[in-house]
Protein backbone atom coordinates (compact mmCIF):
# COMPACT_ATOMS: atom_id res chain seq x y z
CA UNK A 1 0.00 0.00 0.00
CA UNK A 2 2.76 2.45 0.85
CA UNK A 3 4.33 1.90 -2.58
CA UNK A 4 1.13 2.93 -4.40
CA UNK A 5 0.81 6.11 -2.30
CA UNK A 6 4.41 7.05 -3.05
CA UNK A 7 3.90 6.33 -6.74
CA UNK A 8 0.74 8.49 -6.79
CA UNK A 9 2.60 11.38 -5.12
CA UNK A 10 5.43 11.09 -7.64
CA UNK A 11 2.94 11.19 -10.52
CA UNK A 12 1.23 14.27 -9.05
CA UNK A 13 4.58 16.01 -8.70
CA UNK A 14 5.38 15.31 -12.35
CA UNK A 15 2.02 16.74 -13.42
CA UNK A 16 2.35 19.92 -11.35
CA UNK A 17 5.97 20.69 -12.25
CA UNK A 18 6.08 23.91 -14.28
CA UNK A 19 6.78 23.48 -17.98
CA UNK A 20 9.06 26.53 -17.89
CA UNK A 21 11.01 28.22 -15.09
CA UNK A 22 12.65 31.56 -14.43
CA UNK A 23 16.43 31.54 -14.86
CA UNK A 24 18.66 30.55 -11.96
CA UNK A 25 20.43 33.24 -9.94
CA UNK A 26 24.01 33.86 -10.97
CA UNK A 27 26.81 36.26 -9.99
CA UNK A 28 25.35 39.09 -12.13
CA UNK A 29 21.58 38.78 -11.63
CA UNK A 30 18.93 37.43 -9.29
CA UNK A 31 15.49 36.23 -10.37
CA UNK A 32 12.17 36.12 -8.54
CA UNK A 33 9.21 34.26 -10.06
CA UNK A 34 6.07 36.42 -10.06
CA UNK A 35 3.57 34.34 -12.01
CA UNK A 36 3.07 31.24 -14.13
CA UNK A 37 0.33 30.07 -16.45
CA UNK A 38 0.04 27.10 -18.78
CA UNK A 39 -2.58 26.20 -21.37
CA UNK A 40 -3.13 23.45 -23.91
CA UNK A 41 -4.00 23.94 -27.59
CA UNK A 42 -5.80 20.75 -28.64
CA UNK A 43 -5.67 21.58 -32.36
CA UNK A 44 -1.88 21.66 -32.30
CA UNK A 45 -1.59 19.13 -29.45
CA UNK A 46 0.80 21.56 -27.80
CA UNK A 47 1.31 23.02 -24.31
CA UNK A 48 2.02 26.72 -23.94
CA UNK A 49 3.65 27.89 -20.73
CA UNK A 50 4.58 31.37 -19.55
CA UNK A 51 6.61 32.44 -16.54
CA UNK A 52 6.93 36.04 -15.37
CA UNK A 53 9.85 37.00 -13.22
CA UNK A 54 11.65 40.01 -11.78
CA UNK A 55 15.25 40.24 -12.93
CA UNK A 56 17.52 42.30 -10.67
CA UNK A 57 21.06 43.22 -11.65
CA UNK A 58 23.81 43.55 -9.09
CA UNK A 59 23.70 47.34 -9.70
CA UNK A 60 20.10 47.38 -8.38
CA UNK A 61 18.47 47.96 -11.77
CA UNK A 62 15.54 45.66 -12.41
CA UNK A 63 12.87 44.74 -14.92
CA UNK A 64 10.08 42.21 -15.33
CA UNK A 65 10.41 39.59 -18.05
CA UNK A 66 8.00 37.04 -19.44
CA UNK A 67 9.50 33.90 -20.90
CA UNK A 68 7.39 31.56 -23.03
CA UNK A 69 7.80 27.95 -24.09
CA UNK A 70 6.26 28.52 -27.57
CA UNK A 71 6.16 32.25 -28.36
CA UNK A 72 8.24 35.38 -27.90
CA UNK A 73 8.01 36.88 -24.43
CA UNK A 74 8.23 40.45 -23.20
CA UNK A 75 10.40 42.85 -21.21
CA UNK A 76 8.85 45.45 -18.90
CA UNK A 77 11.34 48.22 -18.09
CA UNK A 78 10.13 50.36 -15.13
CA UNK A 79 10.60 53.76 -16.84
CA UNK A 80 8.76 52.63 -19.98
CA UNK A 81 5.91 51.19 -17.90
CA UNK A 82 5.54 54.42 -15.89
CA UNK A 83 5.33 56.47 -19.11
CA UNK A 84 2.85 54.11 -20.77
CA UNK A 85 0.76 53.87 -17.58
CA UNK A 86 0.50 57.66 -17.36
CA UNK A 87 -0.52 57.84 -21.05
CA UNK A 88 -3.07 55.03 -20.56
CA UNK A 89 -4.63 56.71 -17.51
CA UNK A 90 -4.86 60.03 -19.39
CA UNK A 91 -6.86 58.20 -22.07
CA UNK A 92 -9.26 56.88 -19.41
CA UNK A 93 -8.19 53.27 -19.89
CA UNK A 94 -7.44 50.81 -17.10
CA UNK A 95 -4.87 48.61 -18.86
CA UNK A 96 -2.62 48.34 -21.88
CA UNK A 97 -1.11 45.48 -23.81
CA UNK A 98 2.67 45.05 -23.92
CA UNK A 99 5.09 42.83 -25.82
CA UNK A 100 4.09 39.81 -27.86
CA UNK A 101 0.41 39.20 -28.53
CA UNK A 102 -1.76 36.85 -30.55
CA UNK A 103 -5.20 38.30 -31.16
CA UNK A 104 -8.30 36.37 -32.26
CA UNK A 105 -9.31 36.39 -35.90
CA UNK A 106 -12.27 34.94 -37.79
CA UNK A 107 -12.02 31.17 -37.45
CA UNK A 108 -9.21 31.28 -34.84
CA UNK A 109 -10.19 32.22 -31.27
CA UNK A 110 -6.67 32.02 -29.83
CA UNK A 111 -5.59 34.99 -27.71
CA UNK A 112 -2.33 35.58 -25.89
CA UNK A 113 -1.91 38.97 -24.22
CA UNK A 114 0.41 40.47 -21.63
CA UNK A 115 -1.65 43.19 -19.95
CA UNK A 116 -0.40 45.93 -17.64
CA UNK A 117 -3.11 47.32 -15.33
CA UNK A 118 -2.99 50.95 -14.28
CA UNK A 119 -4.03 52.58 -11.00
CA UNK A 120 -3.58 56.29 -10.32
CA UNK A 121 -1.43 56.65 -13.44
CA UNK A 122 1.05 53.98 -12.32
CA UNK A 123 1.50 50.31 -13.28
CA UNK A 124 -0.23 48.20 -10.61
CA UNK A 125 -0.52 44.64 -11.95
CA UNK A 126 0.50 42.46 -14.88
CA UNK A 127 -1.74 39.74 -16.31
CA UNK A 128 -0.70 36.85 -18.52
CA UNK A 129 -3.88 35.97 -20.43
CA UNK A 130 -4.01 32.85 -22.61
CA UNK A 131 -6.98 31.39 -24.48
CA UNK A 132 -6.24 28.54 -26.86
CA UNK A 133 -8.44 26.02 -28.71
CA UNK A 134 -10.35 22.84 -28.09
CA UNK A 135 -10.01 19.97 -30.55
CA UNK A 136 -12.92 21.24 -32.69
CA UNK A 137 -11.24 24.65 -33.05
CA UNK A 138 -13.57 26.46 -30.65
CA UNK A 139 -12.22 28.58 -27.82
CA UNK A 140 -10.95 26.70 -24.78
CA UNK A 141 -11.41 28.07 -21.28
CA UNK A 142 -9.12 31.07 -20.79
CA UNK A 143 -6.20 30.74 -18.40
CA UNK A 144 -4.65 33.74 -16.71
CA UNK A 145 -2.57 34.87 -13.79
CA UNK A 146 -2.28 38.38 -12.35
CA UNK A 147 0.40 39.63 -10.01
CA UNK A 148 1.31 42.98 -8.49
CA UNK A 149 3.78 45.26 -10.26
CA UNK A 150 6.94 44.77 -8.20
CA UNK A 151 7.94 48.46 -8.17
Amino acid sequence: MLGSVTKAKAMNNMQTKPLIDAPTNDSERSYETLGYVAAYDAVLNCDYAFVAYKERERSGEWRVRIKSSQTPGAVFEPAMMRNKARETAAQGKTWFQWGYSFDPSPGDPRMIQFRVYVKDGQPSEIELFVQLRQYDGSAAVAQSVRFFWPG
